[in-house]
């Protein structure tokens, strides 16, 4: 998405289709557990709307003349039998006293384990939520990666999928029992007297009509929140990414003070949503002491005019604390089903999120054996409608021949590598692979008979092994080692400390540029793909590694398709065939020795090269 665009400004679904969606989407395997967790956690409500009543009967023994309820005189006969409980008013109270401990042990109980349940259920639904997004954010083309920053789909992945726990734990749950608690309490406060329980009611639902107006504008303060907790996330994850540049040109400052204008911004939209619930938590407050005070006094009137027992207070008063304490749960759920909902938006902003390339439903997987015959026929290519970056090439690249691609930086070289790979599809024309356009071919099929040798080598923190064995997890040790020596790493690897299972650290920043390199070449070794791309593969070496590398590329193109990407052309002399491209196309074509035989841009090339102690006045 557009950082440009302010999120709360774009239009989403509503909070209620969004949260049902998300729960949806999470629940599979979760229904009995959750079932049994709600089910606990509603006796464990019941137990909690019986608490009030050993305090009533307490009172009403001490203050009102008279027996007390039948029920309770026949358990009290029953009880003296077997427990010594003194005279009739003092056993009374102790039998109360021990109902009052045995609801509240029994609710304790019930709560840990309904807790424990749904709690466990709303966890889960994270990890099922966060391997569907990263899997779904890495299957996006790499023009999805190159506009999305690293932090960001790192922030989504880490902290966004949270918010279906949020509205599983701190929404769904406590709202159903928060309802059904009001429910209980609403009959039981107009069963002991209606008009009190009405003006209970009333009281409430002044409190949810609060809660509704606070709605919209806390979606839009947690979605800003969240967006620019994000950007924090970003500007951490690139700024440690290039460490080395900002220590080395001395911008530590410079950064700092570029994440604190960051930080101050989602500070600032911390700030705003704090006070907007701290607002909205205090009108709850003042609605809870007014709704008290007034059953108080209402209560206490009956009470002067002989229509309720004093008990009657306690029980009234305690029903309505434990009736704003549902509705206050429901004020804060509603906040946090809010700040979980602006958190789903941008999960679905991914989960939604159509890769471009993708498998047709024509498309077949290749079959066996593959030749290797590339064909570009009139394609144009651009990365935006209004560039051009590939115009009307045509090409033909033989089964077990060496292509190399020459040119400019930005003439488009990478671009048909890309291509060919389907990272991106041609916006006309096409690319056919033994005769078949590469649209009606298996993602999964068609790169799994191409190895990629990138210039920039791409190694995990992980051990040497792992990191050759990436193309073929299922590799044996032999074709591992087989690999390594191909490549010519099998020297270095021996002696390094664990052999294959030395760990290199990320990036493989413990090796030099050499052994990273060979270590990409080994892994392009193992896969034994029939269409091998090169990408500057000795760009930055020595002449000595450079030389061992060459060799080893030599071994690794033998019957295979290459496609070299190169600008140091001393390196491509001996390939089959040479393209030249230059503003997206082809503008010559030949070996080596017919392109210098022929005026033109790859001559020009070869010839600056070839005299590196010119001086910048000479070359312009």
């Amino acid at each position: 998405m557009d950082p440009s665009v302010d999120p709360a400004r774009v239009a989403r679904p509503g909070a209620f289709r969004t949260a049902a969606r998300l729960l949806s989407l999470c629940m599979e395997g979760e229904i009995w557990q959750s079932t049994l967790g709600m089910g606990l956690m509603l006796l464990g409500s019941g137990l909690g709307l019986l608490q009030p009543w050993p305090l009533k009967f307490i009172v009403d023994a001490l203050t009102v003349k008279g027996p007390p309820p039948g029920f309770i005189v026949s358990t009290l006969k029953f009880t003296s039998h077997a427990l010594p409980i003194g005279d009739h008013k003092m056993g009374l109270i102790i039998l109360l006293c021990a109902a009052l401990l045995l609801i509240s042990l029994a609710g304790a109980a019930v709560t840990v384990l309904s807790t424990w349940l749904l709690i466990s259920s709303g966890l889960r639904m994270v990890f099922k939520l966060r391997c569907r997004v990263f899997e779904h954010i890495q299957r996006q083309p790499p023009a999805f990666h190159d506009a999305t920053t690293v932090g960001d789909s790192l922030y989504r992945i880490t902290w966004d999928t949270y918010s279906v726990q949020s509205l599983f734990n701190a929404g769904l749950v406590p709202a159903i029992s928060s309802a059904l608690t009001l429910a209980g309490i609403a009959v039981v406060m107009v069963g002991q007297d209606w008009s009190i329980g009405v003006v209970a009611l009333v009281i409430g639902s002044l409190l949810l009509i609060l809660v509704r107006q606070l709605e919209k504008p806390t979606t839009d303060l947690s979605t800003r929140v969240h967006e620019n907790e994000s950007r924090v996330s970003t500007r951490v994850e690139q700024t440690l990414a290039g460490i080395r540049a900002v220590q080395a040109f001395g911008r530590e400052n410079y950064e700092a003070n570029r994440f604190a204008r960051q930080a101050n911004e989602s500070l600032r939209a911390n700030l705003r949503l704090t006070l907007l619930q701290t607002a909205g938590q205090s009108g709850v407050a003042v609605l809870f002491a007014g709704g008290t005070a007034a059953v108080i006094w209402m209560t206490a009137q009956r009470v002067i005019h002989g229509e309720l027992t004093p008990g009657d207070i306690v029980l009234m008063v305690s029903y309505t604390a434990m009736l704003f304490k549902p509705l206050e749960t429901l004020s804060y759920t509603a906040s946090s089903i809010q700040g979980a909902v602006a958190g789903a938006h941008r999960v679905f902003e991914i989960l939604d999120k159509e890769p471009v390339i993708r498998n047709s439903p024509a498309a077949r997987p290749l079959g066996s054996p593959v030749a290797g015959t590339i064909e570009f026929d009139r394609v144009n290519f651009g990365y935006r409608a209004d560039q051009s970056t590939l115009r009307d090439v045509n090409l033909t690249i033989p089964a077990g021949s060496s292509v190399a691609m020459v040119g400019p930086s930005g003439a488009g070289k990478t671009t048909m590598a890309s291509l060919i790979v389907r990272f991106y599809d041609p916006t006309a024309g096409q690319i056919l692979l033994d005769g078949c356009d590469l649209r009606k071919i298996t993602i999964e099929s068609l790169r799994r008979q191409i190895a990629i040798v990138p210039q920039e080598p791409v190694l995990f923190d992980a051990s040497i092994g792992e990191n050759i064995a990436y193309s073929r997890p299922d590799a044996t040790p032999e074709q591992l080692h087989a690999a390594a020596r191909h490549a010519g790493a099998w020297d270095f690897i021996q002696a390094m400390p664990q052999g294959f299972d030395t760990p290199i650290g990320e990036r493989g920043v413990m090796l030099s540029g050499g052994q990273r390199q060979r270590l990409s070449l080994a892994r392009a070794f193992l896969k034994d793909a029939k269409i091998i791309v090169l990408d500057e593969p000795t760009t930055g070496l020595d002449a000595q590694t450079e030389a061992d590398l060459l060799a080893a590329l030599k071994r690794l193109m033998a019957g295979r398709t290459t496609i070299v990407i190169a600008h140091h052309l001393h390196t491509v002399r001996y390939m089959d065939h040479i393209v030249v491209l230059q503003q997206g196309q082809v503008i010559q074509s030949g070996t080596h020795e017919q392109l210098l035989a022929m005026e033109g841009l790859y001559r020009h090339l070869y010839d600056l090269q070839s005299q590196p102690h010119r001086t910048a006045a000479e070359v312009l």
